[in-house]
């Protein structure tokens, strides 16, 4: 949880958790605070208002972060997941299968022996 800018003791200021520090001048600001966006290729430049000072580069937020390689038990739900979602899809389509067949030789079997042949 982010600390508010002003302590409970009094008003006295305390450090946020996202303060950014420039360490060329002394320069401090939170994260939103007055440093100067710039775009550098897919990335944001946070930059010092006071002496230029190119402090951090973060991805863009418009653009979506390369996924992580999941690893353990989330992994292993989605594979058992994903297998028994293919074994219920073949068995539907096998039972799909088996009615039409069934469904075509009943309507042939009602039909006069003159008429297959």
């Amino acid at each position: 949880m982010i600390r508010s800018a002003t302590g409970h003791d009094g008003g006295t200021p305390t450090q946020r958790k996202a303060t950014l520090f420039c360490w060329e001048c002394d320069h401090t600001s939170t994260i939103d605070g007055d440093w100067q966006l710039r775009p550098r290729g897919k990335s944001l430049a946070y930059v010092c208002p006071e002496c230029e000072t190119t402090l951090a580069k973060r991805p863009r937020p418009n653009e979506i972060a390369p996924p992580r390689a999941l690893s353990g038990p989330f992994v292993a739900w989605q594979r058992t997941l994903r297998a028994s979602a293919t074994v219920w899809r073949a068995s539907i389509t096998a039972s799909l299968s088996n009615l039409t067949a069934l469904t075509e030789f009943a309507a042939a079997g009602s039909q006069p022996y003159s008429e297959i042949q």
